[in-house]
């Protein structure tokens, strides 16, 4: 078939039966993003509308598009107005609307502009706006439509937030500390004030909104992301930022889901990316051979591929190769690096031809920026390599004991570097991000140790003399750290016979973990079900009543709506929950199993005819949540934890008054117990170079 990619044949290939038996849905006869049927019908007249812009050389501006609206279509106007919640939620979502528009319809470029990327609440009061009067102006979004195809990316401003907390002063030459965190949901970076510590400016792209070219998607599955959506994000959030503030950056900071792994040809990577960036939104069918992979997708912490019955396989290996001495190593388990390596190995070989080098998503991303070439210039810090499985705690190295009985070869892995070390500098080939060259970059970090950094950062005092906290996160997932000195390890380990075994027989959920202060461990306690438990509630909710028949949803509803709707579901079972904190209905939340046992699942107890209420389960869910993680935590620390000053993150515990209810319940004196809401890991990131070194 001349002209057809090699890929896109692979894909037709492994995709043939569904291809053949796809038949389309009754409601929409069509496939992707670009099926969604036009919300705007007047949408030629806007089309030719810009187009005669383009011939007449104008620079437009949503705020263009939106006058031209008013000026024409002034009732259409009035009422998609009429169902926003204010102004200002009408303001973003008809610039939103615009900023799609020009994307579908091939009108936009924003690289070539910086305040292309400045999200509509950018700098903006818009509560004074008021309603859509004849002098209210969008302009200070600035999403510019700028014509010229050569130059620069194409960031997709769909649901994206960008806010700056602080103005920055031109004349004040403070160094500014960028950090970047690639999560599972979203990409979110910043720009922290070296001196004072104050976050700057900040950007969040959410990774469900960044389409990549057809020739590239793959089919979405749990536990596995397209690496290229995570670059384009990536690209898109460092954009977003102040000009003024991405020139004044001095360090890079990087971290991100721990436990991950994907592969990379180390002499490609840098020529493909660079194209994927810069040739982004602009994909004709002729293009689809410009990217032929350069790496493989992205396998996660969330990926189940390792069975117990494989894990087990994989620890009698380990303990059947010989060795000298009685090491300590970390334990391998579904979704960390070494294990799904070993998986891969083993059951899909072919995947990984070509390919020489391998690290987290974090590390992949550090190897773009810096522009290297070699397997050798891969690096990944003492945190990620714990997560990965197969490292010894000794030697901070990985263990060849290991490495053997998997067969994994060692070129193929990083190099460990502690945190805090720098690994190269922003290439001037890596200019399609929009960070300035040759600033140092530093060796990507887990995201959890940047998130408890971060939270220590904003105590007073020095962070490393901060050894009697417990931290809570609960975010997609939940974990619970416990800062710990090397003493309290070695007690923990003498209390614990089976700890130096950890590699072949340990499946608690609870590790020693290396900190980024040499000095300092974190005891964590992690569980798979957090925020996502809860999320899952919400969305059974709406589901039930739409099965009900007491809820409607059009296929083509705008999605601030949808938004909206969710927000006030959330909003309604916390009260509901709030209303029942005594109940004695019992909810273990364990639907997504766990690390340690995969299999696990949830289930409800002590259910009587009357606490079968939407608050009773709500209340028993969310405390649920809470008691799994204190159950996990280990009966040396038990004693500890109730009277230690606790602090709270993660945006799901944030923002549920439930959860952070039971949490109290579970401390000796209310008062123990700090919610921070700033104490994210991307500012972790940026602050780790300068506190470490």
């Amino acid at each position: 078939m001349e002209g057809v990619p090699r890929r896109t044949l692979r894909h037709w290939l492994d995709d043939a039966e569904k291809i053949n038996s796809f038949v389309g849905p009754d409601s929409r006869k069509s496939i992707g993003r670009s099926g969604r049927r036009e919300i705007l019908p007047f949408a030629k007249e806007m089309s030719e509308f810009l187009e005669e812009a383009r011939q007449d050389g104008r620079e437009m501006t949503s705020a263009h598009m939106i006058e031209f609206i008013r000026a024409n279509y002034g009732q259409w106007l009035t009422t998609y107005m009429a169902d926003k919640k204010s102004a200002e939620s009408g303001h973003a979502a008809l610039t939103r609307l615009c900023q799609r528009f020009v994307e579908r319809h091939g009108f936009t470029n924003p690289g070539a502009n910086s305040s292309m990327q400045t999200s509509v609440n950018h700098g903006t009061n818009q509560s004074s706006a008021g309603s859509l009067g004849e002098h209210d102006s969008i302009s200070s979004a600035k999403h510019d439509v700028n014509y010229d195809t050569n130059t620069g990316a194409n960031p997709d401003t769909n649901s994206t937030t960008s806010s700056s907390t602080t103005v920055i002063d031109l004349e004040d030459d403070s160094p500014l500390l960028f950090g970047l965190d690639i999560g599972t949901t979203a990409v979110k970076c910043v720009v922290v004030n070296g001196v004072t510590g104050q976050t700057v400016d900040v950007a969040n792209v959410s990774l469900n909104d960044v389409a990549v070219p057809a020739s590239l998607a793959t089919e979405t599955k749990v536990g596995v992301q397209n690496v290229e959506q995570v670059l384009l994000a990536v690209q898109r959030a460092v954009m977003m930022l102040h000009e003024a503030a991405r020139r004044r950056v001095t360090s890079v900071g990087i971290c991100g889901q721990m436990h991950g792994i994907l592969w990379w040809c180390s002499r490609a990577v840098h020529e493909t990316a660079e194209r994927l960036l810069e040739y982004s939104g602009k994909y004709g069918d002729s293009d689809e051979d410009m990217l032929e992979p350069a790496w493989s997708e992205l396998v996660t912490w969330q990926d189940q591929r390792c069975t117990p019955a494989f894990l087990a396989q994989c620890r009698e290996k380990i303990a059947s190769v010989k060795t000298t001495s009685n090491t300590l190593l970390t334990n391998l388990a579904a979704g960390y690096g070494l294990a799904t390596f070993a998986h891969t190995l083993e059951h899909s070989p072919r995947t990984l031809v070509g390919m020489d080098a391998c690290g987290t998503i974090h590390d992949f991303v550090a190897f773009v920026l810096c522009g290297h070439t070699l397997p050798s210039e891969t690096f990944m810090d003492t945190t990620d390599a714990h997560s990965w499985g197969g490292l010894n705690l000794q030697t901070q190295s990985w263990d060849t004991r290991v490495l053997r009985a998997l067969q994994i070869p060692s070129s193929m892995l990083p190099s460990i570097k502690k945190p805090g070390t720098s690994i190269g500098h922003i290439s001037n080939g890596s200019a399609s991000f929009g960070l300035p060259e040759d600033k140092p970059v530093y060796v990507p970090m887990g995201d959890h140790p940047c998130s408890v950094l971060a939270a220590l950062a904003q105590r007073q005092g020095q962070p490393r003399d901060d050894a009697s906290l417990t931290l809570v996160n609960i975010g997609t997932s939940a974990q619970m750290a416990m800062v710990l000195t090397g003493e309290s390890v070695e007690k923990l380990s003498n209390n614990s016979e089976d700890t130096a075994e950890s590699a072949a027989t340990n499946s608690s959920s609870f590790e020693v973990r290396p900190f980024l202060f040499e000095d300092r461990y974190l005891g964590v306690v992690a569980s798979l079900s957090g925020g996502n438990t809860f999320a899952w509630l919400v969305h059974q909710w709406q589901q039930w009543a739409q099965e009900m028949g007491l809820m409607s949803v059009h296929p083509d509803e705008d999605e601030e709506k949808v938004a909206r709707r969710e927000a006030a579901v959330y909003e309604r079972l916390i009260a509901l929950g709030l209303q029942h904190e005594d109940t004695q209905l019992t909810f273990v939340p364990t639907l997504h199993g766990e690390r340690a046992n995969p299999d696990a699942t949830g289930s409800i107890q002590n259910l009587r005819m009357n606490n079968w209420s939407m608050g009773d389960i709500s209340a028993a869910l969310s405390r649920g949540l809470v008691e799994n993680l204190f159950d996990m935590i280990p009966a040396e620390l038990e004693p500890l934890v109730p009277v230690q000053t606790m602090i709270g993150t993660g945006n799901a515990l944030v923002r549920n008054a439930l959860l952070q209810r039971f949490l109290l319940k579970r401390l000796a004196d209310p008062t123990l117990l700090q919610i921070q809401t700033a104490a994210d890991a991307a500012v972790g990131a940026a602050l780790a170079p300068s506190l470490l070194l």
